[in-house]
């Protein structure tokens, strides 16, 4: 093909046709710029289809990411609303004078309020991509914010779940430990077959120790259980909203995928 054009040129000059020369040698010169032009479209259209991609892969990782949270924290949340519950139940039975009637109730409950549950996210895929320089694959500047937000998120929820878990040893389980068998929840704990593998079998006979319900500081007991339900409710408040943000993420996810 430039053999062929370098042909025209040649005659052109050889017959003394400037003019017509011209004007062939302007069109050369505008083949050549549309063919650059288009050599620029299909390379700008390879690398556009590459970072599409490329981003498509980032939102899948990060879809399937915030899904696993989204599931271990709904789980997480129901299992602290139990602990909530159990307190309710405790501070309703020591204000009606009913600790020593329903014995067995109590142990349960003192059970229960006792585990309390830490949502720990997986964050692998948000921290590779703020660390690696990758943010900017994404194109939404919602899911961006957010994302760069998510640390922020988990710190301030971190914080309450820290002041939860210094309350309960400092204060709860002292009062407990001084004035109940706590050994006697292991009659009312449920164990997996899969846990039982694992853990030592429960006690399968209550303590010969018995409360002194006489002697038992009801005001003190009311305000241990009402202090740890207040840390349980300000990590419940948190991972609500931590529910909030990731289900909120992760339909901005699903509305980018469905554009490509």
């Amino acid at each position: 093909m430039i053999k062929f054009f370098r042909k025209i040129r040649q005659r052109l000059l050889t017959e003394n046709k400037f003019s017509k020369y011209l004007i062939y040698a302007i069109g050369e010169i505008i083949l050549v710029v549309i063919g650059i032009l288009i050599a620029l479209q299909i390379n700008n259209w390879n690398e556009n289809q590459k970072e599409n991609k490329l981003e498509q892969n980032t939102l899948l990782n990060l879809k399937k990411e915030f899904e696993t949270n989204q599931n271990n924290l709904k789980n997480t949340l129901e299992n602290n609303k139990q602990v909530r519950d159990a307190c309710f139940d405790l501070t309703n039975m020591i204000r009606s004078n009913r600790l020593n009637e329903e014995s067995n109730k109590l142990d349960s409950l003192l059970l229960k309020a006792q585990i309390f549950y830490t949502f720990e996210p997986k964050r692998g895929v948000v921290d590779e991509i703020i660390s690696s320089g990758k943010l900017n694959i994404i194109k939404n500047d919602s899911l961006k914010t957010y994302l760069t937000g998510w640390t922020g998120t988990i710190l301030n929820a971190e914080e309450d779940i820290d002041y939860r878990y210094d309350n309960y040893h400092q204060n709860l389980i002292p009062f407990l430990s001084k004035n109940f068998p706590l050994s006697n929840g292991e009659l009312f704990k449920e164990i997996s077959n899969e846990e039982a593998e694992v853990f030592i079998s429960n006690y399968e006979e209550p303590s010969n120790f018995k409360i002194n319900f006489k002697n038992l500081n009801l005001i003190e007991f009311e305000n241990a259980i009402w202090l740890h339900k207040n840390n349980n409710d300000y990590v419940i408040y948190e991972y609500s909203q931590m529910e909030k943000e990731i289900n909120f993420i992760i339909k901005i996810i699903e509305q980018e995928l469905e554009k490509k």
